[in-house]
């Protein structure tokens, strides 16, 4: 499911730290806004909505081309995700990178259209389309993935997994 190592489990109570690839399915099954959170050049955090999907253990999530928060990540090094999810409530750290890859490109977009219903397209080095993002502005749409460095999980029900952080020390 992941093309990244499973990373260390820490847990953040006395209970047993939840597992990785568990905790990794109900990521991929992510619906709804996620909410971004880069830090400007003055050290005031930006945070805003974005829809984020779960292609091969990574987030993505796209931005209008003229926007702030484009401008903003096109500056920044370190990020953070947060969102809810299948029981849990999730934060994703690490680095952002920017998506020119066609093939990762049309990945997302696949995902964006399975899981929102929103069907952008693959272009050269960004998603086009007819229909505007619901909080991307309009097209193009540049895409980013956040690498991650630290995850954190937090149940919201009995089924969602023991509060945890795992730790990507090492990257392939």
């Amino acid at each position: 499911m992941s093309t990244f190592p499973n990373p260390q489990a820490h847990p953040l109570t006395a209970q047993a730290p939840g597992e990785w690839e568990e905790t990794l399915a109900r990521l991929s099954r992510m619906e709804g806004t996620a909410w971004l959170t880069a830090v400007r050049s003055e050290g005031a955090p930006h945070t805003r909505p974005v829809l984020a999907v779960w292609v091969d253990g990574q987030p993505f999530f796209a931005s209008g081309a003229g926007t702030a928060k484009s401008r903003l990540l096109e500056g920044a090094s370190q990020v953070s995700l947060a969102f809810s999810t299948a029981g849990m409530d999730a934060v994703v750290e690490g680095a952002v990178e920017r998506v020119v890859d066609r093939d990762r490109l049309a990945w997302v977009a696949a995902a964006y259209a399975e899981r929102y219903g929103w069907a952008p397209t693959a272009g050269e080095g960004a998603l086009t389309g007819e229909d505007g993002a619901p909080t991307a502005g309009p097209p193009p749409y540049l895409v980013y993935t956040v690498v991650p460095s630290t995850v954190y999980a937090f149940p919201t029900d009995d089924e969602g997994p023991a509060p945890t952080r795992w730790r990507f020390d090492v990257w392939p």
